[in-house]
């Protein structure tokens, strides 16, 4: 659970690692303030709450015990002025595990995570008073769904979701607040227009970047101001034009953009947004399209297209008017409504987690049988194969197995992604097992790879899956043979996701010898280049806040870059996280003396796809010429040893010498 960047003495206060009661006592013992002010909530970036910074500030505020009829359930931290800042409780009483996270502003709660189904993990997020009304579904601490969201905080969540986006890649945030055909459907917009937004969808990321690209103006710092709009609009039920229910929408509404910590509205040059249209959906508002950029120097003119205009089309063309095919549309519907009730069960137990995926089954089959082309069909049928992947790793649904043989026996591109499923799930499942001897299982899995390959060389999986054994040979040293299959992906599957990451792995291999070209955006934006080292050594470090081997070595990594400093060493990070509050948390408990790139997107993002990094820590090192020595040093050790053939022994009493006598 990612709640606490603290001791493990902070977990044993509140009862958080193992679910203890908070007991009577705990009045004697109660947590420092400092210790309450660690925590964070899950998605800091999209939640603004009181943090004190000043020393005299922290240490004005206390400590108390949160009190039931039935005992102790909790702490609360108050300032000095006694405004409440945080409060922690087990809501279900004295003898239970902590479940309740709240974060105040100005006194008042604007934030709170809930622990729904006792995991101690929170599944739900909610945003009230003066941080508005939101509530959504958490998985792996993101936005998994919004139950519900105003049409003003889908717009700021949009923006947080660009900037997001700008720092990688990572489009969740955004994908969040986007409509999807299913929402649509089940909303009564007609198939045919669900079919033009499903068609939208799949060139979103493309859009994206174009979008990206051109902000002008903005920058990591730029924040929501102001959506506006002048009233909803509603497109009544009607069959001449297709919808079956009122339909509410939002049509060439406004986002402003600001600068964080400004007092004043956007400066004039940089770019807003212009909203086509956003649907109301139940309790949500959501974007049908992606808003456009818009040039604050030139003339606005009113959006064309939208959903409205869809609907004409649609209708001037006599394809909407009469009877509707009730069947796709009711069947759709059901899955819509399945995967809303019971969007809980995916961060439950794994019997939970395999009665969801089971359960989800049927309802895809019943919209399988109801579509008409074959696109639509494998689109759903696609699901399906998830669907009962996701039951069998739980270890809760083991007949799933048969099913998924039986489509791969089948053939065709159906065929093909269940085998490749069915490849990946049995090595993720052996490895989930105590005690499993990873070698041999990995030995299997590239054979069970190979035999994939050979049987659907043309399948839409093989990329993937020849990338995969080359991550493997040249994990396992066989380079040789690892450049001859990234080679093969790059050469026979083009324009491919694999291929871009199979041609960064090539650059990699063939690094030694050439330029270092490395560039790329700091924490506070800033520009930083290898180039300007030039004259220097250059340790570059791909690492992440997640990786343990990389915060292992850091000790030593630190004594190293010391030991060296002098000698005209320079070190620049490239960190593979995906949120700037974990790399600016982590770097405030361990500071690193050297310039840090931060692009989000983890190990999908920019740089990792580059140059093929596949782990952290991974480091390469460039000579004062700036032609790089060596592109695969996994250690601290190496590190020194590969410095001292570079600039010679340290002098005595230098930093590193438990480095030396670990050789």
């Amino acid at each position: 659970m990612r709640r606490i960047r603290g001791s493990v003495a902070v977990w044993c206060w509140l009862g958080l690692l193992a679910g203890a009661p908070i007991s009577a006592r705990a009045q004697s013992n109660l947590p420092p303030a400092a210790r309450l002010l660690d925590f964070r909530p899950t998605l800091p970036g999209l939640v603004e709450y009181d943090v004190p910074a000043d020393p005299k500030a922290i240490e004005a505020c206390k400590v108390e015990l949160v009190t039931s009829k039935k005992g102790p359930i909790g702490y609360a931290l108050r300032d000095g002025q006694g405004k409440m800042l945080r409060r922690f409780v087990a809501s279900h009483g004295p003898k239970t595990a902590m479940d309740q996270w709240s974060y105040f502003q100005d006194g008042f709660e604007v934030y709170r995570e809930v622990d729904l189904d006792g995991d101690r993990r929170p599944d739900e997020a909610r945003w009230m008073n003066a941080g508005g009304t939101r509530v959504a579904t958490l998985t792996r601490q993101k936005v998994a769904a919004w139950k519900q969201i105003s049409a003003e905080e889908a717009s700021k969540v949009f923006v947080q979701g660009l900037i997001q986006a700008m720092g990688g890649g990572d489009t969740s945030l955004l994908d969040s607040v986007m409509a999807t055909p299913d929402e649509l459907a089940a909303a009564g917009v007609p198939r045919e227009v669900v079919a033009k937004a499903a068609a939208m969808a799949q060139e979103r990321p493309a859009k994206v970047e174009t979008l990206l690209k051109s902000l002008s103006g903005w920058n990591r710092q730029t924040v929501w101001n102001r959506f506006d709009g002048t009233y909803p609009h509603v497109i009544p039920a009607d069959p001449a034009i297709g919808p079956e229910k009122d339909i509410t929408l939002y049509e060439n509404a406004m986002i402003f953009p600001g600068i964080a910590g400004a007092q004043a509205e956007a400066p004039p040059r940089i770019a807003f947004l212009q909203i086509p249209d956003m649907i109301k959906l139940g309790e949500t508002w959501k974007f049908i399209e992606l808003p456009r950029a818009i040039d604050p120097e030139k003339p606005v003119v009113a959006s064309v297209g939208g959903l409205r205009a869809m609907l004409f089309e649609q209708a001037s063309a006599g394809s909407v008017a009469g009877p509707r095919d009730a069947t796709v549309d009711a069947a759709l519907k059901a899955l819509a409504d399945y995967d809303g009730k019971n969007a809980a069960m995916m961060t439950g137990s794994g019997r939970e987690k395999a009665s969801y995926y089971t359960g989800r089954v049927p309802f895809l089959r019943e919209v399988v049988k109801s579509l008409k082309t074959d696109d639509e069909r494998l689109m759903y049928n696609k699901q399906v194969i998830d669907s009962l992947v996701e039951a069998m790793r739980t270890g809760e649904y083991p007949q799933g197995r048969k099913a998924l043989e039986q489509v791969a026996a089948d053939g065709g591109k159906l065929g093909s992604y269940a085998a490749f499923r069915l490849v990946n799930v049995d090595f993720a499942m052996k490895n989930d097992q105590p005690g499993a001897n990873v070698m041999a299982n990995q030995k299997t899995w590239t054979a069970d790879l190979a035999d994939f390959l050979a049987k659907h060389p043309n399948s839409d999986e093989a990329p993937e899956a020849l990338l995969q054994l080359a991550s493997v040979n040249e994990f396992n040293g066989e380079e040789d043979e690892a450049h001859k299959r990234y080679a093969k992906i790059v050469e026979s599957y083009p324009g491919t996701e694999a291929a871009r990451k199979a041609a960064g792995s090539l650059r990699r291999l063939d690094f030694v010898g050439k330029s270092l070209e490395l560039k790329g955006k700091g924490l506070n934006g800033e520009e930083i280049d290898a180039a300007q080292y030039r004259g220097k050594t250059v340790l570059v470090v791909f690492w992440a806040t997640w990786a343990s081997p990389f915060k292992a070595e850091l000790p030593e990594l630190k004594k190293v870059a010391e030991k060296y400093r002098d000698r005209g060493l320079e070190v620049i990070g490239v960190d593979l996280d995906n949120e700037r509050e974990e790399v600016a948390a982590f770097l405030k408990e361990n500071a690193l003396a050297w310039p840090q790139i931060f692009e989000g997107g983890g190990l999908e993002g920019r740089l990792a796809i580059e140059y093929g990094i596949t782990s952290a820590p991974t480091m390469f090192l460039a000579g004062k010429d700036g032609k790089v020595v060596n592109r695969n040093i996994r250690t601290a050790a190496d590190v020194d040893r590969q410095l001292e053939k570079l600039l010679g022994p340290a002098p005595k009493g230098a930093a590193g010498v438990a480095l030396d006598q670990r050789r």
